[in-house]
């Protein structure tokens, strides 16, 4: 396995411990970044032993899952700030008031 595949899983490993572990949502929302960059790096690194047309599509698979993670996260971190602002807190602890 290259490099990239061993940099992609820590990647995903370690965006998994700070999703699961971490009560700071602004940490919360760096782990599912790392997440999303680790599985792109994945899919790139496994069209990277091909050529032509199919190492293009991977490319490009890896550039939408980039771009669409990263959306999804803007949109976590446009929450916080609202939750912050209602809150005055980022701990989800201190959010349990959220439930219906």
């Amino acid at each position: 396995m290259s490099a990239l595949v061993y940099l992609s899983l820590l990647l995903i490993l370690v965006g998994l411990y700070g999703v699961l572990m971490k009560v700071n949502l602004l940490k919360i929302a760096l782990g599912l970044l790392l997440m999303v960059l680790g599985v792109a790096g994945l899919v790139v690194s496994a069209g990277g032993d091909v050529a032509g047309p199919v190492a293009a599509v991977t490319e490009a698979i890896g550039l939408i899952a980039v771009v669409g993670g990263t959306s999804v996260v803007v949109l976590l971190l446009v929450t916080a700030v609202r939750l912050y602002e209602k809150y005055g807190s980022l701990d989800i602890r201190e959010m349990r008031r959220l439930r219906g």
